[in-house]
């Protein structure tokens, strides 16, 4: 079992009962307070609770956001059918309006409930008494690194963003530009670096942030703005601080994604015996039967409604003839598919008779924000860069990431920088990364649908605003230029 302290605080502080909700009126985020905004945590261990409650809201909202708007929109997973029978989640990749807002893809909420309750912790950490001085500085650390991370998210789904640093404030408020929100990512984190130690607890690892995880998104913070040589010291940071190291059994991989290996940097923890369980998320929209005999791809128990990677993408990143360690391990064919060249993404296929069938809440791998392999390949990239122009020592560190992989080493040819962004595309398999690759890197016209020119300029990679959220914001919240 994957318990550690903080789930079982955010379990007991969901359940108790006790909870009261405040909320905005644009941003409209839940804010647990305990038991009224008079007397909301006045303890220590209030703070504890409250910082496990913003974990769960994480927990809530990335998973689903992450996959449909990156791994699915990059075009990296679709279903059997384009033309009949087709998962709605499919047309995501097409770019329209319609299959983007049907698919929640408007809706910014969930990250500013993450941020609200980041913010309530934040205000009232300075008001608690007789407060550790080592658990304090924690507190801060984590509460300012969960706010950090939303805010990236969230300007990278929608560019300009409101930014709101208030537990509570009924203000409509206008969309900031991204300059600014990246200059208070970047303030969050660096806070979170000053204040996280490099581990804690081996219960808490990888699924509470430490001074790497504020590091590696920190990195890619960095890189997403074209700082290249900022982004790679912090990945010299995160590979030399001696909490992490690859998991080198190629047959053992699937441990990253039960949880807690020593690859992991920052991931978001499930347990069904602690009921961190969700229906129809990332698993079983890619998984579904065999794995799960209850119906639980959402089509009936059809495997054509299963969520795979194209049969061309696979031809380019595991050419037949080519050897490589991850086809068989990220990928995996059961004698029960119906079409052995749609092989299932098979890194959460673990522990999975541990949820409730009944219910469909049956997953309980873990969901990886960013790990090792990441964070070296993002280091290649950043050394390969004009700006750092070192491409034999980005060449070492993407050989070490294949080597893993038992694939062959890269020598030369074609392009490196090309040759880096496959081999994330490979490695990263289905954990939310390739949308924002192809962004960072300016590619995404050669690698998806969105293959408009001007895209970038344009805002093309931008996702729509619900017409809800601008309409409660009295118009103040305004929608995002290419799809007005």
């Amino acid at each position: 079992m994957k318990k550690n302290k903080l789930t079982k605080i955010a379990s007991l502080f969901l359940i108790s009962g006790i909870l009261l909700f405040s909320c905005q009126k644009v941003l409209n985020p839940d804010v647990v307070q305990v038991p009224t905004a008079a007397n909301a945590i006045q303890t220590a261990a209030d703070v504890d609770k409250a910082i496990a409650a913003a974990y769960s809201f994480l927990r809530v909202v990335v998973p689903d956001k992450v996959f449909l708007f990156s791994d699915v929109r990059a075009n990296t997973f679709e279903s059997y059918s384009q033309s009949s029978n087709t998962r709605p989640e499919t047309l995501i990749a097409t770019n329209t309006i319609a299959p983007l807002l049907n698919n929640n893809g408007g809706d910014w909420s969930g990250f500013y409930r993450v941020i609200a309750q980041c913010n309530l912790v934040l205000e009232k950490i300075p008001t608690i008494q007789n407060y550790d001085e080592t658990a304090r500085r924690r507190s801060l650390g984590e509460a300012c690194f969960l706010r950090g991370l939303s805010y990236f998210y969230l300007t990278r789904f929608w560019g300009d963003v409101p930014i709101n640093l208030s537990a509570v404030n009924i203000d409509n408020i206008a969309r900031m530009p991204q300059a600014q929100v990246f200059d208070q990512i970047k303030k969050d984190l660096d806070v979170a670096i000053a204040n996280l130690a490099p581990s804690y607890s081996v219960g808490d690892r990888a699924v509470r942030a430490t001074k790497g995880a504020a590091w590696a998104i920190k990195a890619h913070v960095l890189a997403w703005g074209q700082d290249y040589p900022g982004a790679e010291k912090l990945c010299d940071s995160v590979i030399n601080n001696g909490q992490y190291s690859l998991v080198t059994d190629t047959s053992q991989l699937l441990k990253i994604f039960i949880g807690k290996s020593q690859e992991g940097i920052f991931e978001l923890n499930f347990d069904a015996s602690l009921k961190e369980v969700q229906k129809n998320k990332v698993y079983n929209r890619t998984l579904g039967r065999p794995w799960y005999t209850d119906q639980s791809d959402g089509g009936g128990g059809t495997e054509k409604f299963l969520l795979c990677p194209p049969p061309a993408l696979l031809a380019q990143m595991f050419p037949a003839n080519e050897k490589d360690g991850r086809k068989s391990t990220w990928l995996t064919n059961s004698v029960k598919n119906f079409d052995p060249s749609r092989p299932y993404l098979g890194k959460y296929r673990t522990l999975q008779v541990q949820g409730d069938t009944s219910s469909q809440n049956i997953n309980e791998s873990n969901i990886i924000i960013t790990r090792l392999a990441d964070i070296m390949l993002l280091r290649a990239e950043a050394l390969a860069s004009t700006q750092v122009n070192r491409p034999a020592d980005a060449i070492i560190w993407l050989n070490k990431v294949r080597a893993r992989a038992k694939a062959r080493e890269y020598t030369s040819g074609g392009s490196l920088q090309d040759t880096i962004l496959l081999e994330r595309r490979k490695e990263l398999l289905g954990e939310g990364q390739t949308f924002f690759d192809y962004v960072r890197t300016r590619k995404l016209a050669a690698y998806s649908k969105i293959t408009q020119a001007d895209w970038y300029t344009k805002g093309a990679w931008l996702l729509p605003i619900n017409q809800t959220i601008i309409s409660q914001s009295g118009y103040i919240i305004t929608q995002n230029s290419f799809w007005q």
